[in-house]
């Protein structure tokens, strides 16, 4: 239900007139209100000036203020805010008020975002630094499955199976052996009977070199080939 007020208010006995008067009555300051009341100072000269449009743009801000002071002067509330009312201080207001962002006030929001954004990036560009230096000094894996070291076979030939870095050439005994896109190499190379020392070696495009040898043991049973011999009979002759 809405309030009309019809008084006519004389000009010289408004509500801030009333208030002023009744701080000087009590012998009270403006500092000192400021001191007991915690109302700025600003809009107690509003108050005491009607000067209404000055006060925060929150109806419970300007309510709070006039409250403060009827504890302060001993005045009925009630009384005090419905004149209030009447003289508009409370006329076109939201309850709820949402004050507009200084931009002065972001600023050192602002400049902390601006820190942290390049202490940030100084870190990552640091850390991607560190990580090509490590890439280009540290040698590339070598890691061979087949053959295993002092492995003894009956073929005159061998898998050679592992894994190395993909961006890596590889060889093995001097032969270029090629690596699919996960860094893994399989190929069949061929052995002579005794002990065959396989060499495997991967090198990185900065020059970075990993050598691995591997002995593989061949041991190929000949064949007896057999011979008669008209005087002394059957000899048995290997080649």
């Amino acid at each position: 239900m809405s309030i009309f007020c019809y008084k006519k208010i004389d000009a010289s006995k408004n509500l801030g007139w009333e208030l002023k008067t009744i701080r000087e009555n009590i012998h009270l300051t403006l500092d000192e209100v400021v001191k007991k009341t915690n109302v700025p100072l600003k809009y107690l000269e509003a108050l005491e000036n009607n000067r209404f449009f000055e006060l925060p743009k929150a109806k419970s801000h300007r309510q709070a203020y006039v409250r403060e002071l009827c504890i302060l002067y001993d005045l009925n509330f009630e009384t005090i805010a419905y004149k209030f009312n009447c003289e508009g201080g409370l006329k076109f207001l939201s309850k709820h008020y949402l004050p507009k962002i200084d931009p002065n006030n972001l600023q050192p929001f602002s400049l902390f975002i601006r820190n942290f954004a390049l202490i940030s990036f100084v870190f990552l560009f640091i850390v991607y630094i560190g990580w090509q230096i490590h890439g280009i000094i540290t040698p590339p894996k070598l890691i061979v499955y087949s053959p295993i070291e002092g492995q003894v076979s009956n073929r005159a030939e061998t898998t050679v199976q592992g894994e190395t870095d993909r961006e890596s050439q590889l060889e093995v005994n001097g032969k270029e052996i090629k690596v699919n896109e996960q860094g893994k190499f399989n190929d069949v190379i061929l052995l002579s009977n005794g002990v065959n020392t396989i060499t495997l070696s991967t090198t990185k495009k900065h020059g970075k070199t990993t050598i691995v040898t591997r002995h593989v043991v061949v041991v190929v049973k000949v064949p007896v080939r057999v011979s008669i011999n008209k005087n002394l009979g059957i000899e048995a002759v290997r080649p």
